[in-house]
């Protein structure tokens, strides 16, 4: 789902971006031609940019205080005990949902109001039948006074229009439909469907149709009719108004500024040159939308040609990691098993690691189950040989331990007058890697951090257990499972446990009076994760 809406994000970005362009440099233009294909195209890049990102290489580089370690997946929170909630309830109703339900229930009205459109059109033509007239379909319906075209078929009122009129009326009309009008507007009201919420699709809108109008109104005087006597004929329609929003109407946009534009002298092919504004556009929504590919740093020259002359088959894994809801996992860690070398999934989850044949891989994310996979050490093939492979990572649920924690042994003098001047007692760092060797991956992982530490949320829980065991008389225990989400706020508290009502209360109470914590990250992002409390009132 939150792909799903940051595409919208995105693709608005470039909506709003491509028409202050056309607003800005095209809009008092005469070159309709051009400004129509502009239009359509740029509404097609804003949607298809995000689409298909522009991808580059990023090459991981270890510290330099990195590249003497060893570090493996082995070692990450290898401490770390595992409750499985047997009763943990449904998921709540979040903010996304919530924004889901109304982007869905607006597209849904706008759609209805589309297909309500066009089966109204449809209804007239069966009603009133289409006839021929002068070489063109019409429909004469007594419904609209406004002359407006449908697709190929014209729809027109005669009450309102004389025989005089018709040729103007049917000379304008006739430019819409051989230059298939009817596609614009069907392709920008579809994206009215889908883009509602974002204002500039509306512009964009209002800009495509009058652009149709400047079209069809340079075809009518194209045709030797008088700009007099065709600007009179609009005018007499302005008391008309537009109901369809599928079709090309008359009087669309009439104003003074579409009268100028059918006197105004032709603009110069040098003013061309306006529609190179859209390529910093275009270059900025690339940059934008561009995504990163990791890859491990190559071995230098020197180093290739100081390897072993042996060389190990190598097989490449080519993966997918989402989480429980199958949404893409980014900055999912994946390293081979008791090895250094490894990658990082990109925005869509996915990442290729290449591993020596007969090993595995693990997977890990902060707040996520651990993933060995153990089917890939049995790989074996031709070098080279691609293998594909689909992962979930299930969320981790990890148990607070409400013991207060011993405080630590005093410094010894020694120590402690190398700390006072300003020098770090750390132990030497293990020998740095030889020759040959692939860099060391490292995995990047935080846990979150409740303020003043563990000790201070243990003597917390164990004064606020006291206080209502005195103050409710609660007795009993009970366990609260609670997200720290990537804000650090205390979020989905549940009860999975309780011996009572009393107890499920009053661990409720415990976890929802917690200061925000210091948010759990993965390689930088922070990102939720799931802690169990137990609570015991004596």
């Amino acid at each position: 789902m939150e792909t799903s809406l940051f595409y919208l994000l995105n693709a608005s970005g470039g909506i709003i971006l491509f028409y202050l362009v056309y607003w800005l440099f095209l809009r008092n233009e005469t070159f309709h031609a051009a400004n129509r294909w502009f239009l359509i195209g740029s509404l097609l890049l804003a949607i298809l940019l995000p689409l298909i990102p522009v991808r580059y290489e990023v090459l991981i580089e270890a510290t330099e205080g990195a590249k003497t370690g060893a570090h493996t997946i082995a070692d990450t929170f290898k401490n770390i005990p595992v409750f499985k909630a047997t009763e943990e309830s449904t998921a709540t109703f979040g903010w996304q949902q919530a924004i889901l339900l109304v982007y869905l229930t607006g597209a849904a009205i706008f759609l209805l109001r589309l297909l309500t459109q066009t089966f109204v059109l449809i209804h007239l033509m069966i009603k009133y039948r289409v006839t021929s007239l002068n070489g063109m379909r019409v429909v004469e319906n007594e419904k609209y006074g406004l002359p407006f075209s449908f697709f190929n078929v014209v729809f027109i009122n005669p009450k309102f229009h004389t025989q005089d009129d018709l040729p103007e009326i049917l000379a304008h009309e006739k430019v819409h439909i051989r230059e298939n009008h009817w596609f614009d507007l069907l392709f920008i009201e579809l994206l009215t469907v889908i883009f509602w919420f974002n204002p500039f699709i509306w512009m964009f809108e209002r800009a495509i149709k009058q652009n149709h109008e400047y079209l069809a109104d340079k075809g009518v005087l194209a045709q030797g009719h008088t700009v007099g006597r065709y600007q009179a004929l609009l005018v007499n329609q302005l008391m008309g108004m537009q109901i369809i929003g599928i079709t090309n109407n008359l009087n669309f946009a009439l104003s003074t500024n579409r009268l100028k534009m059918m006197t105004k002298k032709k603009t110069s092919a040098r003013r061309l040159i306006r529609f190179t504004w859209a390529l910093p556009a275009l270059a900025l929504l690339l940059f934008a939308f561009a995504e990163p590919d990791y890859r491990m740093q190559e071995l230098n020259e020197p180093e290739i040609a100081n390897q072993p002359t042996s060389v190990t088959k190598t097989l490449k894994i080519s993966g997918l990691v989402v989480d429980e809801n199958d949404e893409p996992l980014p900055g999912t860690s994946v390293v081979v098993k008791g090895g250094t070398t490894g990658c990082v999934t990109d925005l869509q989850g996915r990442f290729t690691l290449e591993i020596p044949e007969k090993t595995a891989i693990v997977l890990s994310f902060i707040g996520k189950k651990t993933i060995v996979d153990d089917y890939a050490g049995i790989l074996s093939g031709k070098d080279g040989e691609v293998y594909k492979r689909n992962y979930k990572m299930e969320d981790e649920i990890i148990i607070i331990s409400t013991n207060v924690p011993p405080p630590p042994p005093p410094v010894p003098a020694k120590e402690e007058k190398l700390v006072q001047q300003g020098e770090k007692n750390v132990p030497p760092p293990p020998p740095p890697a030889i020759n040959g060797e692939k860099e060391v991956f490292f995995i990047v992982e935080d846990m979150p951090e409740y303020p003043g530490g563990q000790p201070e949320l243990a003597m917390l829980v164990q004064k606020m257990q006291k206080k209502l065991a005195r103050e409710k008389n609660i007795k009993g225990s009970a366990k609260v499972l609670f997200t720290v989400n990537a804000k650090g706020e205390v979020s989905n508290i549940k009860i999975v446990e309780k011996d009572n009502d009393a107890a499920a209360k009053g661990a409720y109470a415990i976890a929802s009076q917690l200061e925000d914590w210091k948010p759990g990250k993965q390689r930088g992002k922070a990102v939720p994760v799931k802690f169990m409390l137990p609570v015991e009132f004596k």
